[in-house]
């Protein structure tokens, strides 16, 4: 944003001359200031060293050119981001088009945009390739100039997913070799920074906190790598399935045996409605009807916690877990699942059991 105008008639006050002295210096009408004062015009850029001089100020104080305005605005951006992502992407979506407009060179707004125009602009067939262009252009400039590591590899990410995408929609496999060679070129899961800051000497709190967020990524990635594994092409036979999901919720209570989940709880809560479909997929009402209740007694605990929870198992102990908004609740979330999405029968959703069970979601 350019102040210059402002900065000209706040710097001509403040030595008490008149719009016709300024002009008569700068060889202009004084017509001319004032409407750089008022914000109607702005001098050729010829003049400003003229200005400049005039008034014994940097480019940068006569320009308004505030590095720490500019962080400022930055920040609020980013904070905004964050706190409504998941909540609302196309007003995100415009929020971030505006930022980058702002501030055209600052990549920690630009790879956001480029998340939000993925996750607003690919969700049906026709929008998917529309965007093409424009998220190769963002991938590009971003790859090729930004030198922060963490930022090029979220691109890195949001693209290589947003081709995934591509090759589900439109079924053509140059999507999917796109896919294939992007994900190589990311780092494995050793060289992660997560992991890597577990081994590098650092005061010992800062190295139980690295280790304590690494082990919570790394528990989410093995459940996301599990599900990923046994839901592929239904190539599992569901008993098969329900078997794996079984042992991997009895791996997640090991490790938060105080029976908080932390980072993994609403991925915990997704595994215990599996299992109450997948028992009901074989038959298995009781056991269905014992997962759909813990689903959503666990839905519900999750919603009634602070934003912020210091766990207390052994392994995670004193590990603080900051609950992140999603707009809806995960007992509406789980509501919507078991009611439509699960394919349940009539007859099973209208026994007392099950309704019992919606009245625990609320």
């Amino acid at each position: 944003m350019i102040y210059i105008g402002e900065n000209i008639k706040r710097l001509r006050r403040e030595r008490e001359l008149t719009q016709e002295t300024l002009a008569d210096f700068l060889g202009v009408t004084f017509q001319s200031v004032s409407k750089w004062e008022r914000g109607e015009s702005y001098p050729d850029i010829t003049f400003l060293p003229s200005i400049a001089s005039f008034f014994d100020v940097s480019y940068d104080e006569l320009l308004g050119f505030d590095e720490t305005f500019k962080e400022k605005k930055v920040q609020e951006y980013i904070d905004e981001y964050n706190n409504m992502r998941l909540k609302d992407s196309p007003y995100v979506y415009e929020m971030m088009s505006r930022a980058v407009k702002e501030f055209p060179g600052e990549f920690r707004l630009l790879v956001r945009y480029l998340e939000m125009l993925i996750a607003t602009k690919s969700n049906t067939n026709s929008d998917s390739e529309l965007i093409l262009e424009e998220v190769e252009k963002i991938y590009g400039n971003i790859i090729r100039y930004c030198t922060n590591d963490t930022i090029r590899m979220w691109a890195k990410r949001l693209v290589c997913m947003y081709y995934n995408t591509l090759c589900y929609k439109t079924k053509k496999e140059k999507y999917t070799e796109k896919t294939r060679e992007m994900a190589k070129e990311m780092p494995k899961m050793t060289d992660s920074g997560d992991y890597i800051m577990t081994i590098i000497n650092l005061p010992d709190d800062e190295h139980y906190a690295a280790c304590d967020e690494a082990l919570e990524n790394e528990i989410l990635l093995l459940m996301g790598t599990v599900n990923n594994k046994i839901h592929y092409k239904k190539k599992f036979s569901t008993e098969y399935e329900i078997e794996a999901k079984e042992k991997l919720v009895k791996m997640v209570e090991m490790f938060y045996d105080d029976g908080n989940y932390g980072k993994c709880y609403r991925s915990m809560i997704y595994a215990l409605g599996d299992l109450g479909r997948l028992y009901f997929e074989i038959g298995d009402e009781a056991n269905a009807l014992k997962y759909l209740e813990k689903c959503a007694t666990q839905a519900v605990k999750h919603d009634g916690m602070p934003e912020e929870t210091k766990l207390g198992s052994l392994i995670m102990e004193g590990h603080v877990y900051k609950k992140t908004k999603y707009g809806k609740t995960m007992s509406e979330r789980m509501k919507d699942r078991f009611e439509n999405s699960y394919n349940l029968s009539d007859e099973f959703k209208a026994s007392k059991e099950f309704v019992k069970i919606i009245d625990i979601l609320g």
